[in-house]
């Protein structure tokens, strides 16, 4: 039973105050995304894409008005697909600023917002983004790519200033990302280009190279352009502020150009990545409100007590939220009760004078189930206990695991990795306990049914905290070694003596101590107690040392593994058998 315990929790509320007018929002991070029809996006939108998109994550409709009449050039929109221009024909438009900006807020502190303003022109030259050299390539390009140019105003170049001057007024430019090449394929002097280009965006919107990197992303490794990427990967010896992003593994669509739906996710995230990294760890800018919440954790419901504590005047109201919902409004303190068990999520939002929004951090609280055996009543010992069997109770309560996730797609919902037969990709330090009976004093070894694809996997255990595998020397502190069978579904038994055990209910711990086990079941056999005593032995006049043996009847079938110490079990019964110890020496024993 876990203790009860109280921790304070302080948040930071963010944003900047404001006077008068509000100013840009130094947490609504703007990305400038342009490109031909790899960042416009190429593949048909699937309906699932289009639900349950994070409102965090913002579009700038940056086409003319479309005629669906859905969406305004020049507004903010929830980033749900096509986010370059309207796509009347085979629902064409996901492309990798889609994953690019959920990566981004799922990962990014919940105050920070991501918008994108996407300007994508299927099968354009870098000179239709090149400002005083636009004109002259439309003169001379196909209808159809004419027409794709019209959708923003004849000018893509021109359409990217116009819309990141107003997101300028409600946000920070972080970056610009490229995804254009395909029709430029092998020209040595495209860097070059693009550097005039970026540059040129960097003036026209008054931005420092250092604070807003460029981020170019690779063509396809197949097709006619796949030799492209010898030219992309010579950007940053021309532009220091630039991150080529690898397409390698991006799946390919069915045509020799694009990527596929699974691609642009892929492609996507390797460009959040990208970011997030040049971002550090702390992007968020911050104001003086902190929320702290003492919470009590004995067993469902739970309770948390949260309050707020203003510092700055220019945050006038604040609401509380947990789990995706308001739960108190205008309120400085609030006792939040009946919790049930599980993890739980509590943050706030401040309002200034002109109603603009500050966020906190989110944090986790747990409210504990009480650690209960699997099967309702503890595993006996003697007695096989199956791995994935362990005890309910959660994360650091039942079991510690590196992440949350279920690696080995048991139906069971923990952070353990387990199948329904067994558990595995373990790490080193983490554990799992089991509720568990033994039914008699005395002394035991235990059969583990393993497999490991590598070199020096092993665990040991734990009773009630206490080791219960000797080490070398006798004392506390041993392992279990598991070999390397050679796959991770060759399981071998390994047979590992134990202390002592006493009778009564006890938590057994099994705790991870070389990483990569995979682990079956384990099953603790008795071998003998502390008041048994030889009848009778004979072994060729020498003395029956103290030890682990192997006991066979004379028909030469294994009876019962036994330990010797200073007497003998009575458990084998009357009759003749043949002892063997770990080193394959025989002796015989008469029990009368």
């Amino acid at each position: 039973m876990k203790n009860i315990y109280t921790f304070l929790l302080s948040l930071c509320l963010l944003g900047l105050a404001t006077i008068s007018k509000a100013d840009p929002d130094p947490n609504f991070h703007i990305y400038i995304c342009w490109g031909q029809s790899n960042m416009e996006g190429n593949a048909p939108v699937p309906s699932s894409e289009t639900v349950g998109v994070d409102e965090r994550f913002q579009l700038l409709y940056s086409a003319n008005d479309c005629s669906r009449g859905d969406r305004k050039m020049g507004q903010w929109y929830t980033a749900i697909p096509p986010l370059a221009r309207c796509f009347h024909n085979q629902n064409l438009g996901f492309g990798p600023i889609d994953y690019f900006g959920r990566t981004m807020v799922e990962n990014l502190d919940p105050a920070i917002r991501v918008g994108v303003i996407v300007v994508g022109v299927g099968g354009a030259d870098i000179q239709l983004f090149e400002k005083n050299n636009y004109q002259s390539y439309l003169n001379s390009a196909a209808n159809w790519l004419q027409n794709y140019a019209k959708e923003y105003g004849g000018n893509p170049y021109g359409r990217i200033i116009e819309m990141a001057k107003i997101a300028k007024e409600v946000g920070v430019i972080k970056g610009i990302l490229v995804h254009q090449g395909e029709t430029n394929s092998g020209q040595s002097n495209w860097p070059n280009r693009l550097k005039g280009v970026y540059e040129n965006m960097l003036s026209d919107l008054g931005l420092k190279a250092s604070e807003v990197p460029l981020l170019v992303g690779e063509v396809r490794y197949t097709g006619p352009c796949s030799g492209h990427n010898n030219v992309i990967k010579n950007v940053p010896n021309v532009i220091s502020t630039a991150h080529v992003i690898s397409a390698q593994g991006c799946e390919a669509a069915n045509d020799e150009y694009h990527f596929s739906v699974d691609g642009y996710k892929l492609l996507g995230k390797r460009y959040a990545e990208k970011m997030l990294e040049l971002l550090g760890d702390n992007p968020v800018q911050q104001v003086d409100l902190s929320v702290s919440a003492a919470v009590t954790v004995e067993s469902e419901p739970g309770k948390v007590e949260i309050s707020v504590n203003k510092e700055n005047d220019a945050i006038n109201r604040v609401d509380i939220y947990a789990d995706g919902e308001k739960i108190a409004s205008d309120q400085m303190s609030y006792v939040w009760e009946d919790v049930a068990q599980g993890d739980h999520t509590i943050w706030a939002v401040g309002y200034d004078n002109q109603n603009k929004e500050y966020t906190t951090s989110k944090v986790k609280v747990n409210i504990m189930k009480p650690q209960t055996p699997f099967n309702g009543t503890p595993a006996k010992i003697p007695g096989k206990i199956e791995a994935e069997e362990f005890d309910y109770g959660g994360e650091g309560n039942a079991y510690h695991d590196a992440d949350e996730q279920n690696r080995n797609g048991g139906e069971r919902n923990e952070g353990v990795d387990m199948s329904n037969t067994a558990i595995g990709y373990t790490q080193t330090g983490e554990w799992i306990e089991y509720t568990v009976e033994v039914e008699k004093d005395g002394d035991y070894i235990v059969e583990s049914r393993v497999a490991s694809g590598s070199n020096g996997a092993a665990f040991t255990l734990y009773m009630d905290n206490t080791f219960i595998i000797p080490g070398d020397d006798g004392t506390p502190g041993g392992f279990v070694n598991v070999p390397n069978t050679g796959d991770w579904e060759t399981f071998t038994t390994v047979e590992t003596k134990l202390n002592k055990l006493s009778k009564g209910v006890h938590v057994l711990k099994l705790e991870i101590t070389g990483d990569w086990v995979d682990l079956d079941y384990l099953d603790f056999k008795f071998v003998g107690s502390e008041d048994s005593h030889i009848t009778d032995y004979a072994s060729s006049g020498n003395s029956l040392p103290d030890g682990l043996y192997f006991a066979y009847d004379a028909s030469g079938k294994l009876v019962k593994t036994i330990i010797i110490q200073n007497a003998y079990s009575s458990e084998l019964g009357q009759g003749f058998y043949i002892l063997k110890n770990a080193e394959g020496k025989s002796y015989p024993m008469l029990i009368k």
